[in-house]
């Protein structure tokens, strides 16, 4: 019997590259219409499940019909293309339920992210979207909670910004009274955001200037990216959002706004990578390692991304006890937000950080694998990570 290797590391690192960088051809073959240059070995079932795992399958179905699949192949890829709009449908559809529900009950809101960027696609069928975003009124947030649940769904998780919120079969929300996280590019930018929504007429729902909505989406793709890592899909959105809402935007307000939050290297290093992609533009070597931190990533990041990043993020990179310290401890503005009580009566603190470990024990396997990361990080692999951030302007 042949004896047969397993594949390293290295090379299933290798492998997943080269099945991106055929994935991403292949998209950009998509959006601007033409049959993309790819080598003729191109193994499409690779290629279909490295799509699946950065949520762009139902966009990538598109191309079926640009190729010779085999019928097998070719169903897989019209059965991707069928769940995501029949997903999209359905997400429409509850938008409209949800705003009607909040408006009855005078709550003002300001739907987010994924449903703004699919209005921008050619067709937005093809955007794949886990959650339904909505900004509330921070003063009726456990208001708004209240209707959700009355509508079925059932609380998942809340912290200091958002609570998510399930109903099955896949419908999927999350609530947020504010818009980003303390560490976060944009959050001293955003942080009276509710003061500056623009209402809709006869109505309870707001929206945000074109301006503002362009820095928070960008915002958005720099919150992942600098915490566990982003996927092929916020490029492509990217490449919606410059092609559709930046020409909808003033020019020099959008300048103000980008430079005010911070977010203005970053906004070019991004840009740079979309337009290598998918604008015929040439690559350099910030683009090349942008390209592949983005296909190794997936859609939602990696945990040694995570791990890394939190290290420079929380500026312990000589001292990991520190960090463990304070997952464990959080502030007390944290702890406010996941147990309000704690507003009324602040030597309660110590009780609930109590309360907070004893929970933890049920999650021992996330914890051990978190500890484990964190102990693995060297100061080789922070010091590049460290460097890559600092070149792609985070």
């Amino acid at each position: 019997m042949a004896n047969i290797t397993e594949p390293t590391e290295q090379q299933k690192t290798a492998s997943c590259l080269d099945t991106g960088r055929r994935l991403i051809k292949i998209i950009d073959g998509i959006i601007n219409n033409k049959k993309a240059d790819i080598p003729e070995d191109t193994d499409f079932e690779r290629v279909l499940k490295l799509a699946y795992a950065h949520r762009v399958s139902g966009m990538v179905a598109y191309c079926g019909e640009k190729y010779d699949l085999s019928e097998a192949t070719k169903g897989r890829f019209q059965a991707e293309l069928f769940k995501t709009a029949a997903r999209h449908t359905a997400q429409e559809r509850e938008v409209q339920e949800l705003s009607k529900c909040f408006s009855d009950e005078k709550i003002e809101h300001c739907f987010l992210k994924g449903l703004k960027i699919s209005s921008l696609y050619d067709i937005p069928e093809m955007r794949f979207m886990l959650d339904i975003d909505v900004y509330v009124n921070p003063e009726k947030f456990d208001d708004a909670i209240k209707v959700m649940e009355n509508r079925g769904y059932e609380k998942i998780s809340v912290d200091e910004k958002d609570c998510s919120l399930s109903k099955k079969p896949f419908l999927n929300v999350d609530l947020h009274r504010d818009l980003k996280y303390d560490f976060d590019l944009g959050y001293d930018f955003y942080k009276n955001v509710y003061e500056r929504l623009v209402p809709i007429e006869n109505s309870y729902e707001k929206t945000m200037t074109k301006e503002e909505l362009y820095v928070y989406l960008l915002s958005h793709t720099a919150h992942h990216f600098a915490t566990a890592g982003t996927g092929i899909k916020s490029v492509i959105d990217h490449y919606y959002i410059m092609k559709n809402l930046a020409p909808q935007c003033d020019e020099n307000i959008l300048k103000e706004y980008l430079i005010e939050s911070g977010l203005e290297a970053f906004n070019d290093k991004f840009s740079k990578l979309t337009k290598v992609w998918f604008m015929g533009e040439e690559s350099d070597i910030v683009t090349e390692q942008m390209e592949d931190y983005i296909i190794l990533s997936g859609a939602y990041g990696t945990d040694i991304n995570y791990y890394v990043n939190g290290v420079l993020r929380m500026g312990m990179s000589e001292n990991k006890k520190e960090y463990f310290f304070k997952r464990l401890f959080p502030n007390y503005e944290t702890m406010c937000f996941r147990y309000p009580v704690l507003k009324k009566c602040k030597l309660l603190l110590p009780v609930f950080w109590c309360v907070r470990i004893l929970s933890s024990l049920t999650q021992t396997d996330r914890i051990k694998n978190e500890a484990s990361g964190i102990s693995a990080v060297d100061e080789t692999n922070k010091n590049k990570q460290e460097e890559f951030l600092k070149n792609v302007g985070l």
